[in-house]
């Protein structure tokens, strides 16, 4: 079955608040409102968005901003944000930041669904060894440590809520910090091995419907979701592909590149697979060449 069989099921509109709504949820916007859903983004600042998505300026670290939250009958709430590097900016934003929304929209005894994008930054280890949902998590690194603190404060929330682990999301329109290093004269080295994981964004967007049409058919749905292609890569290889792909010489390339995120693992999506989810991109070169 591929992501597309998901909505074949004609499911209820659903109110949808999408808070953080950047890149993915302007490429989730067609979908969504092709469903009949309506979608209210909010985010700090006003975005190219389609016209017909009402918006609202607020900022996830200053709860007084969010009252307009509180003021909408939502179904689900969908949370992307974002944060820049650093310890106390992650702080601030996955862990303050969404416990100020929680707080708001709960504030009026509502229960809508509650999605959260969480990271694959949650499982430290560096073996290369396969992960799922049911891997331990035992992160060492801000990033991993604030977004499992992140999915903690969500599963005590007491409202219904999915965290889902995205691995490194690429395709149109996003930045290729790959495809830079390459562009820069590096590579990573053939040894030791790192394995890279993969989602294109337009998966991203089908992983978030199929639990929506769950979601409104009834159907269960698990608290915690890991979101990838299930084809895990070499770096190595997948710089190679790049480079040969945009024409750049392998044999003029420094393998000096070496990155200490991510960790070394290989990503399994279980759950979405045993829900008869299947990524329309399975693996980096039809995401890559699409």
């Amino acid at each position: 079955m591929s992501h597309q069989d998901t909505s074949d099921s004609k499911t209820e509109p659903q109110r949808i608040l999408w808070v953080g709504c950047g890149g993915l949820g302007k490429a989730a916007s067609p979908v969504l409102f092709a469903q009949g859903h309506q979608v209210t983004a909010a985010q700090r600042s006003a975005v190219d968005l389609p016209s017909d998505m009402a918006q609202l300026t607020v900022d996830v670290t200053q709860l007084e901003s969010l009252s307009p939250l509180a003021l909408g009958n939502w179904d689900i709430v969908i949370i992307t944000l974002t944060a820049p590097p650093g310890a106390s900016s992650y702080q601030a934003i996955y862990v303050d930041g969404l416990k100020n929304v929680l707080s708001v929209i709960q504030s009026r005894g509502r229960q809508p669904l509650v999605l959260f994008a969480s990271s694959t930054s949650v499982y430290a280890h560096n073996d290369g060894c396969w992960v799922d949902e049911l891997s331990h998590t035992q992160p060492t690194g801000y990033s991993g440590l604030t977004m499992l603190a992140a999915e903690a404060i969500l599963a005590a929330a007491n409202l219904p809520s999915c965290a889902i682990r995205f691995s490194g999301i690429y395709g149109p329109q996003r930045h290729n910090h790959l495809l830079q290093v390459l562009e820069q004269g590096r590579i990573c080295p053939v040894r030791p091995e790192k394995y890279s994981n993969r989602i294109h964004v337009d998966d991203c967007v089908a992983v978030l419907v199929h639990l929506i049409d769950r979601y409104a058919r009834g159907e269960p749905l698990e608290s915690v979701y890991l979101a990838s292609d299930g084809h895990p890569a070499p770096l190595r290889e997948v710089m190679e592909w790049l480079a040969e792909d945009r024409g750049i010489a392998l044999p003029g390339l420094i393998d000096d590149y070496r990155p200490t995120r991510g960790g070394n693992k290989r990503c399994r999506a279980t759950r979405l697979c045993n829900e008869g989810f299947t990524p329309l991109f399975a693996n980096f070169r039809h995401g890559f060449a699409s």
